[in-house]
């Protein structure tokens, strides 16, 4: 058991201390975009073939949740992030963001860089504490 009345176990133990940030945007009230989904919308930026599936695949989801994360978006924003073109008989229908989906992407990386630079500052600030 640590004596708590000693000060350099309380040093020790406060040298542990650390901290984590969580962001994301929201739309009045409604979460909208977070680490996750904001990498749904990234890797359909991205992908040069325009296909939910792989963007899906990249971000290790399902297709259904993906598509279930836009129409989240779409749902609590009152816009789809996407344009979609549907498929022939078998499928293979695409999707791409359209201005919306990019000016969302974008506030979303814009703000996280400032969260970044934060978390840095934080980080400097607890170090010199202890």
């Amino acid at each position: 058991m640590i004596n708590m009345n000693n000060p350099q176990n309380i040093l020790e133990l406060k040298k542990k201390i650390n901290f984590g940030l969580k962001f994301w945007l929201k739309f009045e009230d409604n979460s909208i975009l977070g680490k996750g989904w904001a990498n749904l919308l990234e890797a359909i930026d991205k992908d040069e073939i325009k296909s939910l599936s792989k963007a899906a695949e990249k971000c290790n989801y399902s297709y259904k949740y993906s598509w279930n994360i836009l129409k989240r978006i779409e749902n609590r924003t009152g816009l789809s992030p996407v344009i979609t073109h549907k498929g022939g008989i078998g499928g293979g229908g695409t999707v791409e963001l359209n201005e919306w989906g990019k000016s969302l992407l974008t506030l979303y990386k814009n703000m996280i860089e400032e969260v970044f630079i934060l978390e840095k500052k934080l980080e400097q600030k607890l170090k010199n504490l202890y």
